[in-house]
């Protein structure tokens, strides 16, 4: 039986975690995912602060150091033996904690966090993907730069794709720019260099997006769906996939990795 830390507590995995008063209910809170290869976090501490900072526009104080973080995430791998061979995605959620109806935030809120390990492929397929037309990034909105736990708009946008027999989606904001896919940030390729849209367009600050950034030439500008179709090839980033290249856009057959990018590029330092 698999165990998970519930605010404090090692408990069993199909535990009950949150209580119907909980803020979670409002989406009121952050999430993590972290890739673990052999019981190794990969980019903990680029996790840790993306968590913060996602905490912090909310205003949700964890009262957690990046040491207590480590220290509990190296407890959970230890107690899942599993976990210690081969790749694992440690999902943290950090909530406001418990409170009356309505959306008034609680004077003294009591944060409640939970981690958990589960399985993860190694490899992931190239996916056909589509333009999401039911639902759109809010560009002005700050919980569009943060992984808040309220993901409708994502939901709702692969809803559509799966619908019309499609991978993923791709999401643009309300003024017609791409922004990132259902799974995760989306680079293009075109004449040789690499695009990607930025973070003002409503992009999540993805930790695969930085290190993505840090690693290879990318320029940071506006698409349009136009801009997007007519791209040599088109591949999303996300912590626990790595490089995943889309081989059809709306029907549109893409080329695959002329760079050579690593599509293991998240796991190294």
């Amino acid at each position: 039986m698999s165990v998970i830390w519930n605010n404090g507590c090692w408990v069993d995995a199909d535990a009950e975690v949150f209580r119907i008063a909980d803020r979670i209910r409002l989406g009121d809170g952050v999430f993590d995912t972290m890739l673990c290869v052999d019981g190794q976090p990969c980019h903990a501490e680029k996790h840790f602060i993306r968590l913060a900072e996602g905490a912090a526009v909310l205003g949700i104080d964890w009262g957690v150091t990046f040491s207590e973080f480590m220290n509990l995430a190296a407890h959970l791998i230890q107690k899942n033996a599993e976990a210690t061979k081969g790749r694992f995605a440690l999902n943290t959620v950090l909530s406001r904690g418990e409170g009356d109806r309505g959306l008034s935030v609680p004077q003294e809120p009591k944060p409640h966090a939970v981690m958990r390990l589960t399985p993860v492929p190694q490899v992931f397929p190239p996916v056909r993907g589509c333009f999401a037309s039911t639902v759109y990034r809010n560009e002005g909105s700050p919980l569009s730069r943060i992984k808040s736990c309220n993901y409708g708009d994502n939901i709702l946008a692969l809803r559509e794709a799966s619908a019309k027999g499609f991978d993923d989606a791709v999401l643009l904001n309300n003024a017609g720019h791409v922004t990132c896919t259902t799974m995760g940030n989306i680079f293009a390729l075109r004449s040789g260099r690499l695009y990607t849209p930025p973070l003002r367009d409503g992009v999540l600050n993805g930790v695969a997006r930085q290190i993505m950034c840090a690693r290879y030439d990318v320029l940071e500008q506006s698409m349009t769906k136009e801009n997007l179709l007519d791209a040599d090839e088109v591949f999303l980033t996300n912590s626990i996939r790595g490089a995943v290249f889309f081989k059809a856009l709306e029907g549109k057959t893409l080329g695959e990795n002329s760079l050579g990018i690593d599509k293991d590029f998240h796991v190294s330092s």
